[in-house]
């Protein structure tokens, strides 16, 4: 790919997944997951481990189709300086108890390394604002993860 060809990539992130909308429903939940990952900027290797259970879980792939969905977000999340093409993704291919289990993912994510930075808390509450979902779900979202109760 040449440099025209990733500085369009760069500018139009969704750029070839119009056609698959559940591809690019998974691409948008895999960058979402990666900043999570990055949001403590502290890449520890058990929230990329659990970034994988989840897209695995989450929607149905392979080892090797959860791999590739990766490699395909890795370069949008590296080169985004905007998550809005993603939440709008999600936001219009979702209902609101499909958003909460992304929401749910990403708890997952952030509690994967045992320690709830303030970065990640405050990523997770705007990702849950703009995913339209009420706080009640922001809750419910994380209790399902951390176990407590309503």
């Amino acid at each position: 790919m040449g440099l025209f060809d990733r500085l369009k990539e760069a500018i139009q992130p969704e750029h070839g997944s119009a056609r698959d909308p559940v591809r690019a429903q998974q691409i948008a939940a895999a960058v979402l997951l990666l900043e999570m990952a990055h949001a403590d900027n502290n890449h520890d290797p058990a929230e990329y481990d659990e970034i994988r259970r989840q897209l695995k879980a989450h929607f149905g792939l392979s080892d090797g189709e959860v791999e590739e969905l990766i490699a395909a977000a890795a370069p949008k999340a590296r080169a985004s300086v905007s998550l809005y093409e993603y939440l709008k993704t999600l936001n219009a291919g979702l209902e609101m108890d499909e958003k909460r289990g992304v929401l749910e993912m990403l708890w997952r994510v952030a509690y994967a390394d045992n320690v709830l930075d303030a970065h990640e808390e405050h990523l997770l509450r705007d990702l849950a604002e703009l995913l339209y979902l009420p706080h009640e779900q922001f809750l419910k979202a994380k209790f399902a993860v951390t176990g407590e109760s309503v």
